[in-house]
């Protein structure tokens, strides 16, 4: 292994992602993006992959495997594909529940085996608070339960080789899909707004800012975790 530092981020170019990648960059990371289309910010290492194309993200996991530098993993891409359960579409379900979920086992057990040999590794994936339960959200929300899931069991089996796997559960983030699908002076915007006790929209630095910190050393004993980063919107969301 060289002494770089190397994650993986999926999804890095816009968004969530973007904001992730300039952030382990700052903090001397090496960082790839897998995505489709090419990061902006100087400095990552673009490794084009449509991840909505089995065969194809299969092969790009497989070169992903080879590497011998890698050491953490950001599971971040992912869809959201409203779908009421009276009118449910397989193909809508399938889609949804194949990026956001099975794309996420394939690429960790990838790069899983080179986390083991360096005895040393990072796995976060990110989830969303509408794990807890949101209308038109029956597969994306399954899959981000999944996910959230999926932390619980790796930290059991591979705590022993020092590798942390956990979490991120996003409230609300104003990314630009946000903004097109909750414009300023919007109805729902406002609905949404109202439901945050810190009273403001979560901003990409917020969740790239605890990618950070989950990979940094000061987390070396934190593992299985589901981390909330929502202002506070989860809270009063499960009855008692």
């Amino acid at each position: 292994m060289t002494d770089k530092k190397t994650v993986i981020v999926t999804g890095g170019s816009r968004g969530i992602g973007a904001a992730t990648c300039q952030k382990l960059l700052s903090k001397g990371f090496g960082v790839l993006s897998v995505s489709r289309t090419e990061p902006l910010l100087d400095g990552i290492t673009h490794v084009p992959c449509d991840l909505m194309d089995p065969d194809g993200r299969r092969a790009v996991f497989k070169v992903l495997a080879e590497r011998d530098d890698l050491f953490g993993l950001v599971n971040n891409a992912g869809i959201a594909t409203p779908n009421l359960i009276e009118e449910f579409d397989h193909l809508i379900y399938e889609r949804v529940m194949d990026l956001n979920t099975t794309a996420v086992a394939e690429l960790s057990a990838a790069v899983i085996p080179t986390l083991i040999k360096n005895r040393q590794g990072r796995l976060i994936n990110i989830s969303s608070e509408l794990i807890l339960g949101f209308p038109t959200r029956t597969a994306y929300s399954a899959s981000k339960a999944a996910v959230s899931s999926f932390v619980k069991t790796w930290a059991l089996e591979l705590g022993k080789y020092n590798i942390c796997c956990n979490a991120i559960a996003p409230g609300p983030v104003e990314t630009d899909l946000f903004v097109k699908n909750n414009p300023p002076g919007s109805s729902v915007r406002e609905q949404k707004l109202n439901k945050i006790p810190l009273g403001r929209f979560g901003r990409p630095e917020d969740v790239a800012g605890v990618v950070t910190f989950l990979m940094s050393e000061e987390a070396t004993f934190i593992t299985g975790q589901t981390l909330y980063v929502c202002g506070g919107s989860s809270l009063g969301s499960v009855p008692v």
